[in-house]
């Protein structure tokens, strides 16, 4: 009875239902790591062993993100006009190279560092990568939005924060 009163909590609050189990989880997880709670602690290394054949798609998924700032920071394109950093493009041609090769670069670059990053400062490959391409994901698809409230989307903000973080501080 008790955990059909919590999802209907859950459910009435003013969050999306996934933003806060996500975060109980991610609490969950960051605290069982803090004070070493044995039980939750072993699952979590269970849960990433298992899922340690599937690592290369939470390295895309963060990849990904990363060009997807890239993006964000190079290229700029309205109905009209298309330009990259401040340079206005005249063609279409010109845009085109443009962007097809400085993506091409940035993308092999990310995919040849990012891995190996990831895999030299990071204890939970897959639990702190999903994470982290939750949290920036949010915030990436959120960078040209003018009026958005973080608020709104606080639970899953901190979440994908403390599972990104949290177990390279304990560990």
């Amino acid at each position: 009875m008790e955990l059909i009163d919590i999802h209907r909590r859950v459910k009435a609050s003013n969050y999306k239902s996934w933003q806060i189990y996500f975060l109980g989880v991610s609490v969950l997880a960051a605290v069982s790591l803090y004070f070493d709670i044995g039980m939750i602690h072993s699952f979590l290394w269970n849960l990433e062993s298992y899922l340690s054949p599937l690592d290369w798609i939470a390295i895309l998924g963060i990849q990904g993100v990363l060009i997807g700032f890239v993006a964000e920071f190079f290229y700029e394109q309205g109905d009209g006009y298309a330009k990259v950093l401040n340079d206005l493009f005249g063609s279409k041609d010109r845009t085109l190279l443009f962007r097809v090769g400085i993506m091409t670069v940035v993308s092999g670059i990310i995919t040849v560092v990012v891995p190996t990053v990831l895999r030299a400062v990071t204890e939970f490959l897959i639990i702190q990568t999903t994470g982290a391409v939750i949290l920036l994901g949010i915030v990436l698809i959120h960078v040209e939005i003018r009026d958005w409230n973080a608020r709104t989307e606080w639970p899953a903000i901190v979440a994908g924060g403390l599972l990104a973080i949290a177990p390279s501080l304990v560990i």
